[in-house]
């Protein structure tokens, strides 16, 4: 996890304005937390409470921050601040490598070819 347990998360005037008139199309768990921070909570409160897999309620907490919704304090940190946005995998098959979907067209193209043809001169 990017954050530690007891980083403090809170709302901010402009999660209390999405709160009052919903603009951002959130998720329902988004918008769970989001209510949830009107009083600043640590991480590990949020998580127990909502009973969201860590990993996760860091993702929705990330998205949240980068809209400006929610502004986080680490530990020793002076002031509050909104989060930036980082790319944490949900789960190890998120971070996979992508695999093509198939072959290129003109290759299936070409084999298509050649079984015709092959039928072809079967039949003569």
């Amino acid at each position: 996890m990017y954050y530690e347990p007891d980083t403090i998360w809170g709302r901010t005037i402009d999660g209390d304005r999405e709160i009052a008139a919903p603009r951002s199309g959130l998720s329902v768990t988004q918008r769970r937390v989001l209510k949830q921070l009107a009083h600043p909570r640590t991480l590990a409160t949020i998580a127990a409470r909502h009973r969201i897999d860590p990993p996760k309620l860091e993702h929705d907490l990330i998205a949240l921050a980068q809209l400006q919704l929610v502004a986080f304090q680490r530990p020793g940190a002076t002031q509050p601040r909104t989060a930036p946005r980082i790319n944490l995998p949900l789960s190890p098959v998120d971070a996979s490598p992508k695999v093509p979907a198939g072959p290129p067209l003109p290759l299936c193209f070409a084999a298509a070819a050649l079984g015709i043809l092959a039928v072809l001169l079967i039949m003569t």
